[in-house]
Protein backbone atom coordinates (compact mmCIF):
# COMPACT_ATOMS: atom_id res chain seq x y z
CA UNK A 1 0.00 0.00 0.00
CA UNK A 2 1.62 3.63 -1.13
CA UNK A 3 1.74 5.60 2.14
CA UNK A 4 -1.00 8.52 1.08
CA UNK A 5 -3.31 5.66 0.60
CA UNK A 6 -1.70 4.89 4.45
CA UNK A 7 -2.06 8.01 5.92
CA UNK A 8 -5.64 8.48 4.53
CA UNK A 9 -6.99 5.15 5.94
CA UNK A 10 -5.34 6.07 9.15
CA UNK A 11 -7.02 9.55 9.18
CA UNK A 12 -10.52 8.03 8.42
CA UNK A 13 -9.85 5.74 11.04
CA UNK A 14 -9.45 8.11 13.44
CA UNK A 15 -11.80 10.07 12.35
CA UNK A 16 -14.49 8.38 12.65
CA UNK A 17 -13.49 7.50 16.24
CA UNK A 18 -13.77 11.09 16.52
CA UNK A 19 -16.91 11.34 14.79
CA UNK A 20 -18.31 8.82 17.37
CA UNK A 21 -17.17 10.47 20.15
CA UNK A 22 -18.76 13.60 18.87
CA UNK A 23 -22.34 11.81 18.60
CA UNK A 24 -22.01 10.45 22.04
CA UNK A 25 -21.61 13.85 23.46
CA UNK A 26 -25.07 14.99 21.89
CA UNK A 27 -26.42 13.07 24.68
CA UNK A 28 -25.59 15.31 27.96
CA UNK A 29 -26.05 18.58 25.28
CA UNK A 30 -29.70 17.76 25.75
CA UNK A 31 -29.93 17.40 28.88
CA UNK A 32 -27.99 20.33 29.22
CA UNK A 33 -30.11 22.33 26.98
CA UNK A 34 -33.03 21.91 29.53
CA UNK A 35 -30.78 23.54 32.46
CA UNK A 36 -29.28 26.33 31.28
CA UNK A 37 -30.39 29.67 29.24
CA UNK A 38 -30.77 29.84 25.35
CA UNK A 39 -28.39 32.43 24.86
CA UNK A 40 -25.47 30.37 27.14
CA UNK A 41 -26.34 26.89 25.04
CA UNK A 42 -26.21 29.04 21.88
CA UNK A 43 -22.63 29.96 22.91
CA UNK A 44 -21.90 26.62 23.96
CA UNK A 45 -22.68 24.82 20.72
CA UNK A 46 -21.17 28.11 18.51
CA UNK A 47 -17.55 27.21 20.42
CA UNK A 48 -18.12 23.45 19.67
CA UNK A 49 -18.81 24.01 16.31
CA UNK A 50 -16.33 26.29 15.88
CA UNK A 51 -14.12 24.04 17.68
CA UNK A 52 -15.08 20.57 15.47
CA UNK A 53 -14.75 23.28 12.07
CA UNK A 54 -10.65 24.44 13.30
CA UNK A 55 -10.28 20.21 14.66
CA UNK A 56 -11.33 18.93 11.31
CA UNK A 57 -8.98 21.25 9.01
CA UNK A 58 -5.76 20.96 11.49
CA UNK A 59 -6.04 17.16 11.62
CA UNK A 60 -5.16 16.96 8.29
CA UNK A 61 -2.36 19.19 8.82
CA UNK A 62 -3.72 21.40 6.44
CA UNK A 63 -3.71 25.62 7.69
CA UNK A 64 -6.39 28.08 7.20
CA UNK A 65 -5.55 31.88 6.10
CA UNK A 66 -8.14 34.40 6.41
CA UNK A 67 -8.42 37.96 5.61
CA UNK A 68 -11.16 40.50 5.37
CA UNK A 69 -13.34 39.65 8.46
CA UNK A 70 -13.71 43.14 9.35
CA UNK A 71 -15.87 43.52 6.21
CA UNK A 72 -18.70 41.33 7.71
CA UNK A 73 -21.45 43.61 9.19
CA UNK A 74 -21.13 43.70 13.22
CA UNK A 75 -25.27 42.69 12.98
CA UNK A 76 -28.02 43.07 11.03
CA UNK A 77 -29.33 39.67 8.92
CA UNK A 78 -26.40 38.08 6.83
CA UNK A 79 -25.97 35.81 4.23
CA UNK A 80 -22.47 34.34 3.33
CA UNK A 81 -22.39 33.73 -0.70
CA UNK A 82 -19.50 32.10 -2.41
CA UNK A 83 -18.05 29.56 -4.17
CA UNK A 84 -17.85 25.50 -3.21
CA UNK A 85 -14.49 23.83 -3.92
CA UNK A 86 -14.66 20.72 -1.88
CA UNK A 87 -15.66 18.80 1.55
CA UNK A 88 -13.58 20.66 3.58
CA UNK A 89 -15.12 24.26 2.94
CA UNK A 90 -17.56 24.20 5.57
CA UNK A 91 -15.33 22.95 8.45
CA UNK A 92 -13.12 25.75 7.69
CA UNK A 93 -15.99 28.31 7.22
CA UNK A 94 -17.07 27.27 10.32
CA UNK A 95 -14.15 26.84 12.52
CA UNK A 96 -12.46 30.35 11.13
CA UNK A 97 -15.67 32.74 10.34
CA UNK A 98 -15.34 33.82 13.84
CA UNK A 99 -18.94 34.00 14.41
CA UNK A 100 -22.34 31.40 14.63
CA UNK A 101 -23.16 30.50 11.19
CA UNK A 102 -25.19 27.69 9.19
CA UNK A 103 -25.65 26.39 5.84
CA UNK A 104 -28.12 24.61 4.04
CA UNK A 105 -27.18 21.03 3.30
CA UNK A 106 -28.61 18.41 0.99
CA UNK A 107 -31.00 16.40 2.53
CA UNK A 108 -29.08 13.53 2.14
CA UNK A 109 -27.47 14.38 5.66
CA UNK A 110 -31.26 14.68 7.38
CA UNK A 111 -30.61 10.51 7.43
CA UNK A 112 -27.77 10.56 9.48
CA UNK A 113 -28.73 9.83 13.06
CA UNK A 114 -27.31 12.01 15.39
CA UNK A 115 -25.44 14.09 12.91
CA UNK A 116 -28.71 15.68 11.79
CA UNK A 117 -29.64 16.75 15.18
CA UNK A 118 -26.38 18.51 15.68
CA UNK A 119 -27.11 20.53 12.76
CA UNK A 120 -29.99 21.60 13.65
CA UNK A 121 -28.64 22.91 16.93
CA UNK A 122 -26.85 25.23 15.17
CA UNK A 123 -29.32 25.99 12.57
CA UNK A 124 -29.09 24.70 9.33
CA UNK A 125 -31.26 23.73 6.76
CA UNK A 126 -32.19 20.61 5.04
CA UNK A 127 -33.03 21.41 1.23
CA UNK A 128 -34.24 19.02 -1.72
CA UNK A 129 -33.58 20.46 -4.62
CA UNK A 130 -35.11 18.28 -6.71
CA UNK A 131 -38.69 19.24 -5.13
CA UNK A 132 -39.23 22.49 -6.04
CA UNK A 133 -42.07 23.18 -3.28
CA UNK A 134 -39.83 21.55 -1.01
CA UNK A 135 -36.86 23.33 -1.93
CA UNK A 136 -39.07 26.78 -1.43
CA UNK A 137 -40.39 25.16 2.15
CA UNK A 138 -36.31 25.25 3.17
CA UNK A 139 -35.92 28.70 1.73
CA UNK A 140 -38.65 29.90 3.77
CA UNK A 141 -37.35 28.42 7.04
CA UNK A 142 -33.92 29.51 6.38
CA UNK A 143 -35.53 33.40 5.57
CA UNK A 144 -36.97 32.90 9.25
CA UNK A 145 -33.56 31.80 10.50
CA UNK A 146 -31.73 34.99 9.04
CA UNK A 147 -34.21 37.09 9.94
CA UNK A 148 -33.84 35.73 13.52
CA UNK A 149 -30.50 37.23 13.66
CA UNK A 150 -28.65 33.74 12.54
CA UNK A 151 -26.65 33.85 9.48
CA UNK A 152 -26.32 31.50 6.54
CA UNK A 153 -24.24 30.62 4.21
CA UNK A 154 -24.99 28.85 0.85
CA UNK A 155 -23.19 27.94 -2.31
CA UNK A 156 -24.83 29.26 -5.85
CA UNK A 157 -22.90 26.84 -7.46
CA UNK A 158 -24.99 24.33 -5.92
CA UNK A 159 -22.35 21.00 -6.19
CA UNK A 160 -18.37 21.49 -5.80
CA UNK A 161 -16.12 22.53 -8.09
CA UNK A 162 -13.12 20.29 -7.31
CA UNK A 163 -10.73 22.27 -8.56
CA UNK A 164 -9.83 26.15 -8.91
CA UNK A 165 -12.12 27.04 -11.58
CA UNK A 166 -15.58 27.98 -10.37
CA UNK A 167 -18.90 26.63 -11.71
CA UNK A 168 -21.83 28.63 -13.16
CA UNK A 169 -24.24 30.31 -10.57
CA UNK A 170 -27.94 29.10 -10.09
CA UNK A 171 -30.08 32.33 -10.25
CA UNK A 172 -32.42 30.36 -7.83
CA UNK A 173 -29.68 30.11 -4.76
CA UNK A 174 -30.38 34.37 -4.81
CA UNK A 175 -33.87 34.28 -3.73
CA UNK A 176 -32.96 33.19 -0.01
CA UNK A 177 -31.02 37.00 0.80
CA UNK A 178 -34.12 38.52 -1.43
CA UNK A 179 -36.57 36.73 0.91
CA UNK A 180 -34.94 37.48 4.05
CA UNK A 181 -33.60 40.88 2.67
CA UNK A 182 -30.24 40.42 3.62
CA UNK A 183 -27.25 42.04 2.96
CA UNK A 184 -25.37 39.44 1.20
CA UNK A 185 -21.14 38.66 2.35
CA UNK A 186 -19.54 37.12 -0.80
CA UNK A 187 -16.76 34.93 0.36
CA UNK A 188 -13.77 33.60 -1.45
CA UNK A 189 -12.28 29.64 -0.99
CA UNK A 190 -9.52 28.22 -2.55
CA UNK A 191 -7.43 25.12 -1.49
CA UNK A 192 -9.90 22.70 0.00
CA UNK A 193 -10.20 20.78 -2.67
CA UNK A 194 -6.73 19.80 -2.65
CA UNK A 195 -7.27 17.80 1.10
CA UNK A 196 -8.92 15.62 -0.77
CA UNK A 197 -10.46 15.78 -4.05
CA UNK A 198 -7.33 16.33 -5.78
CA UNK A 199 -6.66 12.56 -5.73
CA UNK A 200 -9.10 11.40 -3.31
CA UNK A 201 -6.51 10.77 -0.42
CA UNK A 202 -6.21 12.78 2.81
CA UNK A 203 -3.04 15.30 2.44
CA UNK A 204 -2.40 19.00 3.51
CA UNK A 205 -2.73 21.98 1.72
CA UNK A 206 -3.04 25.80 2.56
CA UNK A 207 -6.52 27.29 2.75
CA UNK A 208 -7.28 30.21 1.86
CA UNK A 209 -10.32 32.34 2.79
CA UNK A 210 -11.31 36.11 1.63
CA UNK A 211 -14.54 37.97 2.58
CA UNK A 212 -15.48 40.79 0.47
CA UNK A 213 -17.46 43.93 1.35
CA UNK A 214 -21.07 43.28 1.76
CA UNK A 215 -24.08 44.09 -0.88
CA UNK A 216 -26.68 45.77 1.20
CA UNK A 217 -30.18 45.68 0.43
CA UNK A 218 -30.17 49.58 -0.83
CA UNK A 219 -27.23 48.78 -3.17
CA UNK A 220 -28.91 49.24 -6.92
CA UNK A 221 -28.03 45.74 -8.15
CA UNK A 222 -29.23 43.89 -4.89
CA UNK A 223 -33.12 43.56 -6.21
CA UNK A 224 -32.02 42.12 -9.97
CA UNK A 225 -31.32 38.73 -9.38
CA UNK A 226 -29.79 37.62 -12.85
CA UNK A 227 -27.14 41.11 -12.62
CA UNK A 228 -26.88 40.38 -9.11
CA UNK A 229 -25.83 36.30 -10.12
CA UNK A 230 -23.46 37.75 -12.60
CA UNK A 231 -21.80 40.79 -10.98
CA UNK A 232 -20.73 37.91 -7.24
CA UNK A 233 -19.90 35.27 -10.38
CA UNK A 234 -17.35 37.82 -11.45
CA UNK A 235 -16.62 39.23 -8.21
CA UNK A 236 -15.43 35.98 -6.58
CA UNK A 237 -13.93 34.41 -9.67
CA UNK A 238 -11.58 37.58 -10.33
CA UNK A 239 -10.29 37.39 -6.45
CA UNK A 240 -10.21 33.26 -6.72
CA UNK A 241 -7.47 33.55 -9.86
CA UNK A 242 -5.56 36.34 -7.85
CA UNK A 243 -5.61 34.63 -4.51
Amino acid sequence: MKMGKLLSLLWITFYLLFFLVSLIAYLPMLLLKLLVSKKFYARLIYICVSWWGRFTIRSTGSRVYIEGLDFIPDDGRLCFMGNHQGLFDIPALLGYLGRPVAFIAKKELFKVPILSQWMREFNCVFIDRKNSRAAIRSFEASSKIIRSGHPLIIFPEGTRSQKDEMGEFHQGSFKLPLMAEAAIVPFVIKGTWRIYEADRQIRSAPVKIRILPAIEVSDPIYSDRKRLSEHLHSLIESNLKSM
